[in-house]
């Protein structure tokens, strides 16, 4: 009975080292109301996540925050939400190739969004293969089960 539990940790642990998606890609920074300041815990969370995008060899990263005047998010806050994000990527060594401000105020965008939601800034990053156009299927590296007897 031992073996057979050793047998499946190592497994899922052998499936997991190596397993490879495209999950991940975006990353959210939230504010807090009314600010541009980028809390601890939120570039612990930058940090942790720019270690995973490593994987992926991220070529092209984006910035987007957005303004809403109805939240007291204005063009000026929204500004220096970016531009807090781009110089905080910058300090890591992540070079920034976009960025957009979301106009919220527009009257065919209605707002169903909560303050937390327009508070959230979202950095994205595209893997080479998009520039390729490569990015089909590819074979999961690490544990493959034995061939069955034919």
């Amino acid at each position: 009975m031992k073996r057979f539990i050793c047998f499946v940790a190592i497994l899922v642990q052998l499936s997991n080292a190596g397993a490879m998606s495209f999950g991940g890609l975006e990353h959210e920074i939230h504010f807090a109301k009314n600010s541009s300041e980028i809390s601890t815990e939120e570039v612990r969370s930058l940090v942790d996540w720019k270690i995973k995008t490593v994987q992926f060899g991220g070529i092209d990263y984006a910035v987007f925050v957005k303004k809403d005047d109805r939240f007291q998010i204005t063009l000026k806050l929204a500004e220096h939400r970016r531009d807090a994000i781009v110089s905080l990527m910058s300090t890591l060594g992540i070079q920034v190739t976009d960025t957009d401000i979301e106009d919220l105020n527009l009257r065919h965008k209605p707002s169903r969004l909560t303050q937390e939601e327009i508070s959230t800034a979202i950095i994205s990053v595209q893997p080479p293969c998009t520039k390729t156009h490569d990015c089909g299927l590819q074979p999961i590296p690490g544990w493959k089960p034995a061939e069955q007897n034919k």
